[in-house]
């Protein structure tokens, strides 16, 4: 079922953080976006991972480890990390998918 062409986990993190940055004026507070602009350049962190259990919830299909990453994007702050999003993506270039989390768009 999988196709062999595959984005590298570095080009489809990338993705990720674009979809993000495109999409946070719509789902953070002003004033969390003024706060990641503030320091991303110096506490900012985009970490790629397997995709853990929480998806479930959102996702109704089997995520394959080898087909997709969780993105989390954020702050370190005073030694606290302040996560901004948490994204699905796929790498399949035939099957794009991407679904995002936003942790502090509750507020």
């Amino acid at each position: 079922m999988m196709s062999a062409r595959l984005y590298s986990v570095e080009e489809i993190t990338d993705q990720a953080y674009e979809i993000f940055l495109e999409l946070a004026p719509d789902n953070l507070s002003e004033a969390d976006i003024e706060l990641f602009n503030e320091y991303r350049e110096e506490a900012g962190f985009i970490e790629d991972s397997e995709a853990d259990e929480s998806w479930a919830e959102f996702v109704s299909f089997e995520i394959e480890p080898e087909a997709f990453v969780q993105v989390l994007v954020g702050l370190e702050l005073d030694g606290k990390d302040m996560l901004f999003a948490k994204i699905l993506i796929s790498r399949d270039m035939d099957a794009p998918f991407c679904h995002l989390v936003w942790p502090r768009g509750e507020a």
